[in-house]
C-alpha cells in the first residue's frame, strides 16, 4: 500500500506549528518566510515510505532568482535541478536500503519566466523540492546527513523538522549538517 505523500507532509506541517500556535509564535516568521541563506526541509517516514519537503529561496541555490537570462546562469540553474531531483545531496543510511522512488521539483517561474511570487515579489523566487523514497529496513533510518551546502555557496542554514518513529527539530549549518532520527 502506497503511503499517500500529501498526508505525511501535512501530519508533519500540523506537528511542527502546534507548539508554535499553542505558545503564541508567529508561525508565519517560522514557515514560508522568503530569507535568503536559509532554507527549511521536512521529513516524514511511515512504515516504509520516507517524505521530504525542501524549500528554499532560489538564489541560496544558484545565486539568482530570476528564469536564466544568460548561458552561465541556464548552466547554473540545469546543474541545480539535476542534483536536487538526483537526491545525491542526501545521505542516508546504507542499511535503511532507501531507494529514490519520484521527485517534483516545482518550476520558480511560470513559461515567461516571470517569479509565481506575486507582484510585489517578483524578484523574490522560491524553490520547492518534493522527494519519496521507499527503505526496505526503515528501523536503520537513524541518521539523515545533507551534503548540500558544498553545492549551494549562498546556503547558510537549513532548519529541519521531522516526524516519524518520534518527532525533532534542528539547524544544520556547514559545520553540522545532520540529524538524528532517533536517541540509539
Amino acid at each position: 500500500m502506497r503511503v499517500d505523500s500529501y498526508r505525511l507532509v501535512l501530519a508533519l506541517y500540523v506537528a511542527s506549528i502546534a507548539p508554535q500556535a499553542l505558545a503564541g509564535t508567529d508561525t508565519a516568521q517560522s514557515h514560508g518566510a522568503h530569507v535568503h541563506g536559509i532554507a527549511s526541509l521536512t521529513f516524514a517516514l511511515e512504515q516504509q515510505q520516507a517524505e521530504l519537503m525542501l524549500e528554499s529561496p532560489l538564489v541560496n541555490l544558484t545565486g539568482f532568482e530570476h528564469a536564466p537570462r544568460t548561458a552561465a546562469e541556464q548552466a547554473q540553474w540545469d546543474k541545480t535541478r539535476s542534483l536536487l531531483q538526483s537526491g545525491q545531496w542526501l545521505q542516508l543510511p546504507a542499511a535503511a536500503q532507501c531507494r529514490l522512488v519520484s521527485h517534483q521539483l516545482d518550476q520558480p517561474w511560470d513559461t515567461a519566466g516571470h517569479s509565481h511570487a506575486d507582484q510585489s515579489h517578483a524578484d523574490h523566487a522560491d524553490l520547492q523540492l518534493s522527494l519519496s523514497y521507499r527503505c526496505a529496513v526503515p528501523q536503520a533510518l537513524t541518521q539523515v546527513a545533507i551534503d548540500l551546502f558544498r553545492h549551494a555557496a549562498d546556503l547558510q542554514q537549513i532548519d529541519v523538522q521531522w516526524v516519524g518513529m518520534q518527532q525533532g527539530a534542528a539547524t544544520l549549518t556547514p559545520a553540522a549538517a545532520k540529524f538524528q532520527l532517533s536517541q540509539d
